[in-house]
């Protein structure tokens, strides 16, 4: 009685171990592809609907961050391209004219539906007053491991073309 009361002890033993490996082992796996944490920019591209690459909107070599903590959002970019400005006009308002086109930073509260791959942010601060006070819908997917963000397809605008934004983000440890 002893020894089939041990054999079953033992056996319930290792189906709840296997269980317990298998819940972490997918608790882990939903962590990696979790949109929280802080993503290191890689690239930003705006693509053609046939996925050709359009343009850099920030030169082939960005610096930026997108960083998820709870509700909270914070996205930074910029171009990593360092002008030369003339003499005259002022050297200021060159400055000025490029930091309008070669850097964005917007953040504030924001909600995240991880199964439909959508942030809605509401813009507390940015770098133009006009974004502050607007909402900015960003969808996202994983792939290898990689985040893939941006703004809905085919609402960027370049001339007569609809073009899709593309931001690729590493996990930073």
């Amino acid at each position: 009685m002893t020894d089939g009361f041990s054999r079953r002890l033992a056996g319930l033993l290792r189906v709840f171990v296997m269980s317990c490996c298998v819940c972490s082992s997918a608790a882990a796996a939903a962590a990696a592809e979790s949109i929280q944490g802080r993503w290191k920019l890689l690239a930003a591209e705006d693509l053609r609907a046939d996925g050709t690459t359009a343009r850099y909107p920030w030169g082939r070599h960005p610096a930026g961050s997108i960083v998820v903590e709870g509700t909270a959002c914070y996205v930074q970019i910029m171009s990593t391209y360092t002008p030369s400005f003339s003499a005259a006009p002022s050297p200021v308002e060159q400055m000025r004219a490029a930091l309008l086109s070669s850097y964005i930073a917007y953040s504030g509260p924001c909600t995240i539906d991880e199964a439909a791959g959508k942030v809605t942010l509401k813009v507390d601060a940015a770098w133009r007053p006009d974004y502050v006070g607007t909402e900015q819908v960003r969808f996202f997917r994983f792939d290898n491991g990689r985040l893939i963000f941006g703004p809905a397809p085919g609402s960027i605008r370049a001339g007569d073309e609809r073009l899709s934004r593309r931001l690729t983000l590493e996990r930073v440890h």
